[in-house]
């Protein structure tokens, strides 16, 4: 799907955490090569972050890479995020990057602004939009606003508010199996049948495509998809605070590196023609 001008949306990609930054730096160096390589024109928003220099360490990655231009913007107020300024980089990136940290401090500070706006509409003239942990969580709407553990899904065992709204098709959650989050993925689906859960483990990436019709999975991990369209179950309003679910049709996909799901046929597509770090398929 393209927009009035003929340009196709950008791609998203989703990390699930605690991506490998001192070896091989795979999943990184994918997104700088999905946001053009050596032409690439990165920014970085490190608001999630409560630790200092976790953007300049990123920046330092995409340095080391040969990029064309890497720039850190510190938005960590809505007055930050309102700067002119800042709305400029985003104009000109080819490619926007989110740290982990808490995805709520990034709508705190992002949501309605100017810079919102200014990432949106990159990504609607093609730039790449990449999240990692609370980056990912938060490129979609609504997103995972935190939530328990467990692998059965339980009422009420997730909170789901609004995201940066990157994406409508898709809810993403991050640290997938490293922190047994099958459930809570489950239960936003009851809630949202119509999206498609994206539970992404950690080192792993799943770069989301909806104007191509589908997920690329890149990573030593897996990313596991949750499909409610024939979903059947009772009101979830019905079941009493953190109980089991009762339901059926929820189809559950697993992705590793160079799998490819179709979101048009909703079904797995093996394509293992991809090089990854160690040859770990």
């Amino acid at each position: 799907m393209t927009d009035g001008n003929g340009a196709r949306p950008g791609a998203l990609m989703a990390i699930g955490g605690a991506e490998d930054k001192f070896e091989e730096k795979f999943i990184l160096k994918n997104f700088f090569d999905l946001c053009g390589g050596k032409d690439a024109r990165i920014a970085i928003i490190p608001t999630a972050s409560k630790l200092e220099g976790t953007g300049t360490a990123y920046q330092a990655i995409f340095n080391s890479f040969g990029v064309q231009s890497v720039e850190v913007l510190p938005l960590f107020r809505r007055a930050d995020a309102n700067d002119p300024a800042a709305a400029r980089v985003f104009e000109q990136a080819t490619g926007i990057f989110m740290t982990g940290g808490d995805q709520n401090k990034i709508l705190a500070v992002l949501g309605g602004t100017e810079s919102l706006h200014a990432i949106q509409a990159a990504n609607d003239r093609g730039a790449v939009i990449g999240g990692t942990s609370a980056g990912a969580s938060a490129l979609s709407d609504p997103m995972i606003s935190l939530g328990k553990p467990g692998s059965m899904a339980r009422s009420g065992m997730v909170k789901l508010t609004a995201g940066l709204g990157l994406t409508k098709t898709f809810i993403v959650d991050q640290h997938f199996h490293q922190r047994e989050r099958l459930g809570r993925l489950m239960y936003s689906i009851m809630l949202y049948p119509g999206m498609i859960g994206v539970g992404v483990d950690e080192d792993t990436a799943a770069i989301l495509n909806p104007g191509g019709g589908c997920i690329d999975v890149v990573g030593r991990g897996t990313v596991t998809i949750v499909d409610g369209s024939e979903l059947k179950m009772y009101n979830p309003a019905s079941v009493p605070h953190l109980a089991p679910m009762v339901f059926s049709n929820m189809v559950l996909h697993t992705l590793t590196h160079g799998c490819r799901y179709s979101l048009i046929d909703r079904e797995l597509e093996m394509d293992r023609r991809s090089a990854g770090p160690d040859d770990y398929c």
